[in-house]
């Protein structure tokens, strides 16, 4: 018999706020291509600097060739990194809920006025690119529109996402939890 799933979502209930940490989900098969990948990068990026003005001319080929390379294997590490060990941190109280994100540090809060949050919902997107976000969340950028967050809120006239690749019961539960604390009320529905 199938054992429920509990989720990865861990809720923290303070007096006068409620914590939501989601870590990030971790895709093995995308990890271990990656850390593979990562060897023939290196390989290459090393071979490339040995050649590098080795007869003496500046080559801009290769400069804009180890640029590329170079940005190419920092996108795999950070990708690597957040799946090993990013978060994203949800706080709601006092009137606002902050969105975060960490991994090796942290980065500000994106932090949002719940009087201003509308039509709370919890819905699962399909999306051509879900394959290829690798566990990450709304990012600024050229990621910023392969976020599929579950929970959505309308902010203004923007739809703001979080709890990336959550199962739609899970975020369903979240929102619960923080009606349940009167954080969230009808006026948010």
């Amino acid at each position: 018999m199938e054992t429920p799933y509990s989720g990865r979502a861990i809720i923290t209930d303070n007096f006068d706020k409620v914590e939501v940490v989601i870590p990030s989900k971790r895709n093995y098969f995308v990890m271990l291509f990656f850390c593979a990948w990562m060897v023939g990068w290196f390989f290459g990026e090393t071979n490339a600097l040995t050649m590098f003005g080795h007869d003496g001319a500046i080559d801009l080929f290769m400069i804009a060739w180890l640029t590329g390379w170079t940005l190419g294997g920092i996108f795999v590490v950070s990708t690597i990194l957040f799946m090993l060990l990013g978060k994203e941190i949800i706080e709601a109280g006092q009137g606002t809920i902050s969105i975060r994100n960490r991994a090796l540090f942290f980065l500000s809060p994106k932090v949002y006025d719940l009087n201003e949050v509308k039509h709370v919902r919890a819905l699962e997107e399909f999306s051509i690119y879900n394959g290829f976000q690798f566990g990450r969340r709304e990012q600024k950028g050229f990621l910023s529109n392969y976020n599929s967050g579950t929970v959505k809120f309308d902010y203004g006239l923007k739809t703001i996402k979080f709890g990336n690749d959550l199962d739609e019961a899970e975020a369903r539960y979240i929102i619960e939890r923080l009606k349940g604390t009167k954080i969230l009320t009808d006026k948010n529905f």
